[in-house]
């Protein structure tokens, strides 16, 4: 019982889908569900996923909040022909609830979880919850991007939210109150499609590109031509990498990887961030050493301009310190001009400062 609703029985539907208790026969197809890798990466569950593990969790975690009244957790099945499709809980408290989920991969992409969210949140807010959450890794980009259609807004990180097998995880946190309309949350950035020119590529950065992220910004060159005189440290790279996925979604900028379009190999990185008038795109780039002086970088500002232009933006901004003539270089070779020259803009490490010449490609 929960503010005078009995849970125990509590059915829910969802247009195409029911939200309804666990029942024991669950268990072969959770189990069967669970034992794909790509449903574990992001959830505290035992792997291997066992038989016994299903039989466990419906018995135990996905049954006692009904009946203590500390949380709802749901079957999420298909109407029309009661398929098990995943999972779905809210969990309850003065301060408002917590919704969680995970569908299997089978069903991804199909809008199930976020139509089980948005049924969830209606229950919650009629009966008196005053907000509602939704946390996830802040990896787990997926996730993140269902709780922005189904209107949740991006609250930030929670450093070590949560353990998951013993080691702290930052989570993304994301919130509705009841006066929110619930209409879904625009991305910040619209999906960015692997661009190639069949020598250099341009993709999304991965958590697992953390190391060309980290070379590119600690060796010796770029940090002189830096602002602080200080390599970057392998955690900040970790977390950069970590959370580009989700910086695409929720944030003024988007982190890129440069990468050799034969082989896949990191050579640099490249971000876009909005800061000024809208259409307008500022730029940053760097090449790991042993990629540089084979035009990777004047290839990748081509490639990267040409698409944001053609789609997102009307001008494209860059700049670099006075003195660095290979990055002038790549930038004109690139169709970038010169339009701006800011005296005395950029920091040195050794504390001066250096003049900042601006350059920029426009829509045809």
């Amino acid at each position: 019982m929960w503010n005078g609703t009995e849970l125990d029985g509590l059915v829910l539907q969802a247009g195409t889908l029911t939200l309804r208790p666990w029942q024991p026969s669950d268990a072969p197809e959770v189990a069967r569900l669970m034992a794909d890798e790509r449903i574990g990466r992001y959830l505290d569950v035992p792997r291997p996923y066992r038989a016994c593990d299903a039989t466990e969790f419906i018995a135990g975690l996905g049954t006692a909040g009904r009946r203590d009244g500390s949380r709802i957790d749901c079957a999420i099945a298909r109407n029309v022909d009661g398929a098990l499709l995943g999972s779905a809980r809210l969990g309850l408290a003065p301060t408002g609830g917590e919704i969680g989920y995970w569908v299997g991969a089978e069903y991804w992409r199909q809008g199930v979880a976020t139509e089980a969210v948005r049924t969830l949140s209606r229950f919650g807010f009629a009966h008196g919850l005053s907000r509602i959450q939704i946390t996830c890794d802040q990896r787990n980009v997926g996730s993140a991007g269902v709780a922005l259609k189904a209107g949740y807004r991006y609250e930030g990180i929670a450093r070590a939210g949560r353990l998951r097998r013993g080691e702290p995880v930052d989570l993304a946190v994301f919130s509705r109150l009841p006066a929110d309309d619930g209409e879904p949350v625009a991305p910040s950035w619209p999906s960015i499609p692997d661009l190639s020119d069949g020598v250099v590529g341009i993709r999304m950065t991965q958590p697992e590109d953390w190391p060309t992220l980290l070379a590119e910004g600690s060796n010796p060159e770029s940090v002189a031509w830096g602002f602080t005189g200080e390599p970057m440290s392998e955690a900040d790279a970790r977390r950069r990498a970590a959370g580009a996925g989700l910086d695409r979604l929720v944030n003024r900028w988007v982190e890129l990887l440069i990468c050799d379009a034969a082989t896949g190999t990191g050579a640099g990185m490249m971000s876009l961030r909005r800061g000024g008038p809208p259409g307008v795109i500022a730029l940053g780039y760097g090449i790991v050493p042993e990629f540089r002086g084979r035009r990777f970088t004047t290839r990748a500002l081509r490639l990267i301009s040409d698409w944001a232009l053609d789609s997102i933006a009307v001008r494209i901004e860059l700049g670099c310190k006075q003195a660095n003539t290979a990055s002038a270089r790549s930038a004109e070779a690139a169709g970038f001009v010169v339009d701006a020259h800011h005296p005395s803009r950029l920091r040195n490490p050794d504390g001066s400062y250096s003049d900042e010449i601006g350059y920029c490609r426009v829509r045809s």
